[in-house]
Order: C-alpha cells, then structure tokens, then sequence
C-alpha cells in the first residue's frame, strides 16, 4: 500500500479538478477517476491528493505561489501577487509530500528576490533606527508575481519575521542535504552574512516591526522568535540537532556570535507570554511551537492556554481579540472578528509534533492520546470550513468567507496538518 502510494505522488499534478464546487472530479495517476458531491466524503489519502492539486494551481513557473486567485474586483486588496512569507509557507506542503525539488526552487526564488533588491538590504545594514512602513531601503513584502518589481509603497513591509523564516528553512533544507543556495555559493553566502548584518543594526531583538499581519509598529514576539530560531538554526549549537540523523555543520558557513542568541533569547523571554504591549496573545505565536521550536515547553503550553481559550471560535482563530481586518462590525469589534480556517490547521500540526515528540522519547512513555485527539479534531474542523471542492478559504466573516480561495498558505498547511498526522499514525504502528 506505501509503495502505491508513492507511485500516485509520482505526478500529483497530473489530476482534473474542474471548476466550482458541486462537483468533485478526479483523475489520479493510475487512471482511477473518483467522483465524489463532495471533498469531505473522499478518503483521506484523495483529499491529500485534490487539496495539493489546489495548492498548485497557484504555483507560478518562477517557483513562487499566488497569495490566492483573487483579483480584487469584488473589493479589497487583491491577491492575485507574491508576498514573500507566503510564497515560504506555501511551499512548506512539498516537503511534506516529498517534493524537495519545488520547494528548494521556491527558496531559490526568494534568494532571487533578495538579490534583487541587495542594496536596501546593505543600505539598511549601515542604518541605526527604525525602518518606517514604506521607507525606500525596506525589502518589500509584496512583488509582482513575473518581474519581480516592488507594486505597493503605502505597506508595513519591514517585517523582520520574513529574514528569520528565510534563515530557518534554508538552514533547515541545508542540514538535511539538499542544495537549496544553488551554484553561486560564495555570493549568496556574502547575502545571508550582509542578512544578518542587516538585521543587526536594525535592531531585530529590541525594535519594532509589522510583523506577520502588516500590523504596528511594535515589537512582536512571533518576530523576534522568527529571527532567533534562524540565528539559531545557523550558529549551529545544538538546539535542533535531534531533527537531523547526522551532523552537516553549518556555522563555518555563516558564523553567528553566541552573543546574538543570547539577546534575542532574553528579548523573547520578556516578551512572552504576549504577543506585543497591544496583544496578550495572537494566532501568529504558534509560530513559536512550530516551525521554529523556539520557546520552551512552559512557553509552549502558555501560548496553547492562551490560543485555545481566547482564539478559538466556530469557523477558525480569530488572529487577536479586536481584529478589525474583515470585522463584522468596526464599532465594536471584539467579538466580531474574522475567523481564520488557518488556525485550525496550525493548532492540529502543533498538536501532531507534540505527539510525536512524545512517541520518540520512548515506550517508557504513554501514547500521547490528548495530543493525538486535539489533533485529529482541528484537522475536521479544519475540513468542516473548507468548501466542497477542498478548498481553505483566507477567513470567515458573519458566518461567510471572503473572496481569497483558496488562501495559498492556508491550502498548505492542511496538507501538512494531514501528513504531520498520518506520521503520527505511522510512528504508533511501528512502536
């Protein structure tokens, strides 16, 4: 059954999916078509299928994703553009279907894009005070999806949390022998020093930014955790050896002084349990638990308190209490709050890696039936908000969704909500 299952990922693009939602039709590798009225009613391992298929669908040639298909023509901004956060996280669901090749050349087109706009990175380098939202020498968050070209001045687009999850992933990719740099090595090593040069005199660990929601200025925890863990990943002390079967050095490659771990430790640490000074707790801290795994596991479990108690509602997380981004009310708008589908998804991975973690410390140990179970029921609920055809939606709002489906990060953390817990099962099976 395994091997069948990699003969069908051998090609997940080759499927028909066709337009709207009252239909599902599907046409897998093998020649197996599967018609269903609806994705909730497919096997599991088809739904991984039809939702990756999505996923792709906003893939561009260049490697990047669509944020979503949405154009603006209804309202609001459209999304139809590169943000590079996304285009990381979008990609992340390749990994998880053992698709390494797409997602090195996404990172390879972030270091593209990077190098592209070099000069407000070394200009921002020799600089010793906040950015500003739309200062000339801020890498933009948003390009355009072909040439590449800056389109909107009036954004926060210092967001410090876009280096740290660069740095992170890239080393991450690199421990685990995959050439993400590409054949300009020695150039683009100069371009991650002249990253973490950047990112130091701009202050990362005590400054404001706008962080993952293009909100502020403030100093955000999910920040300064985002560029810890990718100093972390690089300076290479052990933190994230248990992750790797064997030891591919990095900090010859980049060093990292111990100094910048140890600031960026105490800023996180004084941060914490909250978010910002504005924010008690915020959706974007389960960052902190997964990918970057940088908090402690009291840490951890403050920030699950916190998310499941305040955060939770009947469609996803709201990002914070007060959101007003989709509110459906802006005169009173804590109670109001757009729901985010997302969230369930990262609730049921965190919860997944918590499970595993438990699995690997040994038989000593019990299985891990809560962490599995919280798991098990955000990814329904998760599939419970998606639309017919198996599509996430960006957020809901007075019980309906916007106009960003799907959203392209979202779609890729269910695969990896989906997989994270189908390891889970696996590692159960072979204890």
């Amino acid at each position: 059954m395994r091997g069948q299952e990699r003969n069908e990922w051998s090609n997940p693009r080759n499927m028909d999916i066709p337009a709207g939602n009252k239909k599902l039709s599907v046409v897998l590798p093998s020649g197996k078509v599967v018609r269903q009225k609806s994705f909730k009613t497919l096997p599991d391992r088809e739904k991984l299928l039809v939702a990756y298929k999505h996923l792709e669908g906003l893939r561009q040639l260049n490697g990047g994703y669509l944020a979503s298909d949405y154009i603006g023509d209804k309202g609001g901004d459209k999304y139809n553009v590169f943000w590079l956060r996304d285009i990381m996280y979008a990609t992340y669901a390749n990994e998880y279907v053992g698709a390494y090749d797409r997602m090195i050349e996404s990172y390879r087109l972030i270091i593209r894009i990077f190098e592209k706009y070099r000069h407000k990175i070394t200009s921002g380098a020799r600089k010793r005070h906040y950015l500003g939202s739309c200062a000339d020498e801020a890498i933009h968050a948003r390009v355009h999806p072909v040439t590449l070209e800056e389109i909107t001045k009036e954004w926060g687009h210092h967001q410090l949390d876009i280096f740290g999850l660069f740095l992170y992933k890239t080393g991450d990719l690199m421990k685990k022998g995959h050439n993400v740099i590409g054949t300009g090595q020695a150039e683009t090593f100069i371009l991650l020093r002249d990253i973490v040069l950047y990112l130091t005199t701009v202050r990362w660990h005590t400054d404001p930014d706008f962080g993952v929601w293009e909100e502020g200025p403030e100093v955000h925890a999910s920040s300064v955790g985002a560029v810890l863990a990718g100093l972390t990943m690089w300076h290479d002390d052990g933190h994230y050896h248990h992750k790797y079967k064997s030891h591919n050095p990095l900090y010859g490659l980049l060093p990292i002084p111990q100094e910048f771990i140890e600031i960026g430790r105490a800023s996180l640490d004084r941060t914490l349990p909250s978010e910002s000074a504005s924010r008690p707790y915020d959706l974007v801290q389960l960052s902190l638990i997964w990918p970057y795994a940088i908090v402690s596991e009291a840490q951890a479990q403050q920030i699950l308190v916190n998310v499941e108690t305040h955060l939770v509602r009947e469609k996803g997380l709201v990002r914070y209490p007060g959101d007003l981004y989709y509110n459906a009310d802006g005169g009173n708008p804590v109670g109001n709050e757009a729901q985010w589908p997302l969230g369930f998804a990262w609730l049921s991975i965190v919860y997944s890696k918590l499970a595993m973690k438990s699995l690997r410390m040994g038989s000593i140990f019990p299985v891990p039936s809560e962490f599995i179970e919280k798991a098990q029921a955000y990814l329904k609920r998760l599939e419970d908000m998606m639309t017919e055809d198996g599509r996430v939606p960006e957020l809901y709002t007075n019980g309906q969704p916007n106009w960003s489906i799907p959203l392209a990060w979202a779609q890729s953390f269910y695969v990896v909500a989906h997989q994270s817990l189908n390891r889970v099962y696996e590692r159960m099976g072979s204890r």
